[in-house]
């Protein structure tokens, strides 16, 4: 029962919704509790998420699984979102005893972990090894960083 994969999740919508919920809470509570700014960055970060998961997207199109889009991307999303709030626990809760320095480092270090994790989901996805997964997801995470660094030094 543990073993399962992406390609076990529903293709439902209430299943994408759900995923859609908790990105929601998720890109809320780290751009508020991490970095306290405005609204334009909630914004700015979950447009960015979204664009993610169109290069995701762009990647079942090219590959041929289009028809995993649902699956792939739902299961992408959720557990990029809890692996966002673990980030926000981990920060908010080691920051007044091991300072924010330390705090930012662990939070920074599950934030990397992202990648494998959606490395193998997308990978699964389109049915080919995990290090093309990694390089996939590396490929996307690097874009989202980019483009989410251009728009913040615009404001």
């Amino acid at each position: 029962m543990l073993r399962k994969g992406p390609q076990d999740v529903p293709n439902s919508l209430v299943v994408m919704l759900m995923s859609f919920g908790m990105l929601l809470f998720a890109t809320v509570t780290s751009t508020v509790l991490i970095k306290p700014t405005g609204g334009e960055s909630v914004l700015l970060s979950f447009v960015t998420s979204l664009l993610g998961y169109g290069f995701y997207g762009s990647v079942l199109m090219v590959t041929g699984f289009l028809n995993r889009l649902g699956q792939t991307i739902s299961s992408i999303m959720a557990c990029g979102s809890i692996l966002t709030v673990l980030m926000v626990f981990a920060y908010v809760m080691l920051s007044p005893f091991l300072g924010a320095r330390i705090a930012a480092l662990v939070a920074t270090l599950i934030l990397f972990w992202s990648v494998p994790v959606k490395g193998h989901i997308i990978a699964r996805a389109i049915n080919r090894h995990w290090y093309l997964g990694i390089a996939i997801s590396m490929t996307i995470f690097i874009l989202q960083f980019a483009i989410y660094s251009a728009m913040i030094s615009q404001d």
